[in-house]
């Protein structure tokens, strides 16, 4: 039987999400449905430096989802309705491209259960600014697909895959690589979550807040040495 899939994504021009249509359809998977989100203000501080490049030439997820016939849904994930709908199609699998923290009921109303791809190692980089966290506390980085539940960044670990590091790397390489290599993990984590190949850990550590601005800046300098001890 043919694993149902649906995408939960954002309502706008969004990289990831695009990326993830695509890859999704190249390894051979079809898309039940795109769930997509409209953008929310968050209550987090700006950060001091710049961590990601800003892409251009993105196209709606809408115009890409009409175009390759796949059934696209303006819904906040938050929706009590989102629940029944995802039910109703029989979904299992559900996959984060764009999402904001989701509730129970909305986890629970997938039969397999919900793939998260966090850009850092749990757990010791769980929460947000995981990218600076890690270079701050001097530890390895890498990508983590779970199985997401009510924690934040925690669930089921599906992999655990490190990014190389190169010494003369800088922090828009680390992060690109970072999220090239989510889409490398795609497959083999939904093989992984269909064959319920997973690894629940005893302890999911701290959860990591928004950098304060000055550690922003200390971490950014800290990061010649960083590469000089995890580089090659």
């Amino acid at each position: 039987m043919e694993t149902k899939i649906a995408l939960l994504a954002y309502n706008f021009p969004h990289k990831k999400t695009q990326d993830f249509i695509f890859r999704l359809l190249v390894e051979g998977y079809k898309i039940d449905v795109i769930y997509a989100a409209d953008a929310v203000k968050l209550n987090i501080p700006a950060s001091s430096v710049k961590t990601k490049i800003n892409h251009i030439g993105l196209v709606h997820p809408q115009i890409i989802a009409k175009q390759l016939n796949i059934d696209y849904k303006i819904i906040a994930h938050d929706s009590p309705e989102l629940p029944n709908d995802i039910i109703k199609r029989g979904i299992d699998i559900g996959i984060i491209s764009g999402a904001r923290i989701l509730k129970e009921p909305v986890i629970n109303s997938f039969r397999l259960g919900i793939i998260n791809y966090h850009p850092g190692i749990i757990p010791h980089a769980r929460g947000l600014d995981a990218l600076l966290w890690s270079i701050y506390n001097k530890q390895p980085l890498g990508v983590t697909a779970h199985l997401v539940d009510k924690r934040v960044d925690a669930g089921k670990i599906l992999q655990i895959n490190p990014i190389k590091i190169y010494k003369k790397d800088n922090i828009f390489d680390l992060s690109e690589r970072l999220y090239e290599i989510q889409l490398e993990m795609l497959a083999t984590s939904i093989e992984k979550t269909i064959n319920k190949d997973f690894l629940i850990l005893e302890n999911y550590g701290a959860y990591n807040r928004k950098m304060p601005a000055n550690l922003e800046e200390e971490t950014m300098n800290q990061l010649p040495k960083y590469l000089e001890i995890f580089g090659e």
